[in-house]
């Protein structure tokens, strides 16, 4: 009952775009889960050796052909020939403090927390990571473009994004590309940036200018709910993935996060993504950004226009756009809209997952993020 009538105001909200040409966003859903959702390993317990990220080479055609397909449905990548390319990816966490938690949750209650195995880590880990054989499909799009130069850039919230290059499975592929794999803090050139919304959460950004001054900006955010801005995809993903930890400090605690809906808005305002994609192979619900549950999702979601592929990201999760602040706010400063948008591909009603929200007890009240009924 709840997904009916759920699809019911979904359908309600997207109807429009039959009729007006709103911003469009593709959404393609594997119709082969085992080659899209479990032929990836982490070698998360063989302590002999340094970790690493293998799949097999089915699966990453398989996953090429889906974001291919969903690019050339919204369009295509804006990438011309002799352009800069910097593709911002979600690594955001370290896999050894993901497995704590997951082992601390077993210590409270062994019964309902069973001590993750190898598959469930694999899932976790795929529902918090930017897939590499997604980030390597649009690589490889956009150098078949001509791009001139294409560059990936991570700042996790903690440690150096060359590890975590490493272990996740971006390197090899990268130096063979001759992509350049890039840290805010490491190996790139800070600048200060005026955000252009119109209420500041900070008056100044200290930000990386090959992301700002990029000739096209890509986003590859993930799939999840979050626990301080209820949902986190490609806008979120640029806003606090961007800022050096060398100004904002470890897990980017300089932001003020009791304003992370302005947060979200401030720096997307100032260099917004050209071309937005969701990497929704694995989701997360309950308890994200980290702490909840993977969600076997089977979805690229693509466009260009931000606002408009993080509201169809929502509406796939079984919410609402404009319940989460940082939506909203983008939305009002002009970053993009969620009206009127034409969704192509597979229809939103096969697309529909019910994600299940960050539970009560474990996020801010709506003051922090403008999250509609957190109390």
């Amino acid at each position: 009952m709840r997904k009916a009538l759920l699809l019911a105001g979904l359908i309600l909200l997207v109807g429009a775009s039959l009729a007006y040409a709103g911003p469009v966003v593709s959404i393609v859903k594997s119709d082969n889960h085992e080659l899209s959702g479990e032929q990836w390993n982490f070698s998360m317990f063989d302590f002999t050796k340094r970790w690493e990220t293998t799949w097999t080479p089915e699966s990453e055609e398989y996953i090429e052909k889906m974001v291919r397909q969903a690019v050339d449905l919204a369009g295509g990548l804006p990438v011309k020939r002799g352009d800069s390319v910097c593709i911002k990816v979600n690594l955001v966490q370290d896999a050894w403090y993901v497995l704590s938690m997951e082992l601390t949750k077993n210590d409270i209650d062994p019964v309902r927390f069973p001590v993750p195995d190898q598959k469930y880590m694999n899932h976790l880990m795929q529902s918090i990571l930017t897939d590499a054989r997604v980030a390597k499909a649009v690589c490889k799009i956009a150098l078949e473009k001509g791009a001139k130069s294409v560059a990936i850039l991570e700042g996790p919230n903690a440690g150096l994004a060359a590890a975590y290059y490493l272990v996740y499975g971006y390197k090899d592929w990268a130096d063979k590309m001759g992509v350049k794999l890039l840290d805010p803090d490491v190996n790139c050139t800070l600048g200060k940036f005026k955000p252009k919304t119109k209420t500041n959460a900070l008056p100044e950004y200290v930000l990386p200018n090959e992301w700002v001054k990029a000739d096209c900006r890509i986003s590859i955010g993930k799939m999840k709910t979050h626990d301080n801005s209820g949902i986190s995809l490609t806008l979120k993903n640029v806003a606090v993935g961007i800022v050096p930890r060398t100004v904002y400090g470890a897990i980017k605690l300089g932001l003020p996060h009791n304003n992370m809906h302005r947060v979200v808005a401030d720096i997307n305002s100032i260099a917004p993504a050209h071309f937005s994609i969701v990497d929704g192979l694995w989701g997360m619900d309950g308890w994200g950004a980290f702490h909840g549950k993977p969600v076997p999702s089977d979805l690229i979601i693509a466009g260009r226009d931000p606002v408009a592929v993080d509201a169809v990201g929502a509406m796939c999760m079984g919410t609402l756009p404009w319940i989460y602040g940082g939506l909203r706010e983008c939305k009002e400063n002009g970053i993009g809209t969620y009206d009127d948008i034409k969704i192509v591909g597979t229809k939103l009603e096969d697309a529909v997952i019910l994600y299940q929200g960050v539970p009560a007890g474990k996020h801010p009240d709506s003051s922090w993020s403008g999250v509609l009924g957190w109390r």
